[in-house]
């Protein structure tokens, strides 16, 4: 093996738009908008004698995937103190502080986070991307997930393999 490098996936299809609001406290939320969010994939790792890390194939196609299953949903978290969600056959119910939302249960996605934030979504987007990639990861030292939701704005959470 030759030296460590760093390989940057950051396609302009590594992307989807949800809906959301972010939780401050148990009265405090913002308003529910959207945003059209952005990954990047930094993996550190080994240079083989064939002048290959790894074929990152498979971890372009994930990537893709995790973008598009997250694509024009309400984002809201499961594990959020301040929320009571409730789910019937057609609808999911949400509420917070009073405030009553909604949906038709086709157009929610629920994640496993406490807040739909940045940095939460990045945590669940690694989490999510590293059991459905496939690749030989023998020469992978780490991999670090990128979530922005805006220009000049990211989360970035890193993985030691």
């Amino acid at each position: 093996m030759t030296g460590l490098t760093t390989l940057e996936l950051a396609k302009e299809s590594f992307h989807f738009s949800v809906a959301h609001f972010t939780l401050f406290s148990p009265t405090q939320r913002e308003r529910l908008h959207g945003h059209n969010y952005s990954l990047r994939c930094r993996i550190r790792a080994q240079v083989g004698e064939d002048g290959l890390a790894f074929d990152y194939t498979d971890l372009k196609q994930a990537l893709k995937d995790v973008c598009a299953s997250m694509d024009e949903y309400t984002l809201m978290p499961e594990s959020s103190p301040w929320l009571k969600v409730r789910t019937a056959e057609r609808e999911l119910t949400v509420e917070f502080d009073g405030a009553r939302f909604v949906f038709p249960s086709g157009d929610v996605r629920l994640l496993p986070v406490a807040n739909i934030t940045l940095e939460a979504l990045a945590q669940y987007l690694l989490d999510t991307l590293l059991e459905r990639a496939e690749f030989d990861a023998s020469r992978v030292a780490s991999i670090t997930l990128g979530v922005s939701s805006s220009p000049g704005m990211w989360a970035d959470v890193t993985r030691e393999l």
